[in-house]
């Protein structure tokens, strides 16, 4: 038998926000291809990770997002740096969870936890998904990178870049003209990235039970 070894509660903690934020598109995609044939779902890719509110499997959106909303609150860290870069990642991950983004399959006037006009949702949306990728980001690029280790640093440092490339090829994805699942795309892109840099930071090893 086997199992996770950790040098203490912080590492944990990043370990288990990765898994979580590493799980949410693969879920999103997994149980969007499976249930595309009932429930009204739409037989076709989503346009991105958010529009799973839409789906008869949005619970796994919106409770992982506030799970790892919830995560990101209690997180400590090292330093004010890190508390700061958190707390707004918390932020903005509730916020999407509670102001759902417009749909190409759905089209109510109003959503979300508050009943706003979908288009004032959709436009808060975004700023809360832009203001949660971006503080994970930098938060890896400027936070992780703090440390003597310089195998880790380069992980890191490249996690930290293919996510900011994901954030700018968000909306450049749209105006070139690239298939309306991009988003979804860069989404995974970015959580992945940022599942390996919480991994890498965690330090976790695979011991004897």
């Amino acid at each position: 038998m086997f199992k996770l070894q950790f040098e203490g509660t912080v590492q944990k903690q990043r370990f288990w926000l990765g898994v979580l934020c590493g799980a949410l598109p693969i879920l999103c995609v997994l149980f969007g291809v499976l249930s595309c044939t009932y429930g009204g779902n739409p037989s076709y890719l989503l346009n991105s990770i958010s529009e799973t509110y839409y789906t008869n499997h949005k619970i796994i959106m919106i409770g992982v997002l506030l799970t790892a909303s919830g995560f990101l609150f209690c997180y400590e860290g090292y330093d004010l740096g890190d508390r700061l870069w958190t707390v707004l990642a918390a932020i903005g991950a509730a916020g999407v969870a509670a102001f759902p983004c417009s749909s190409s399959f759905h089209n109510l006037d109003y959503v979300g936890l508050f009943s706003l006009p979908n288009n004032v949702s959709n436009i808060v949306h975004f700023i809360f998904a832009f203001l949660t990728f971006g503080s994970l980001a930098i938060m890896t690029l400027t936070q992780f990178t703090k440390g003597t280790d310089k195998k880790r640093n380069i992980v890191y440092t490249v996690c930290s870049i293919i996510m900011l490339l994901a954030i700018v090829m968000i909306p450049v994805s749209g105006w070139i003209g690239m298939p309306g699942w991009s988003t979804m795309l860069f989404e995974f892109i970015h959580l992945e990235a940022f599942a390996v840099a919480w991994f890498t930071k965690s330090k976790f090893k695979v011991v004897k039970s």
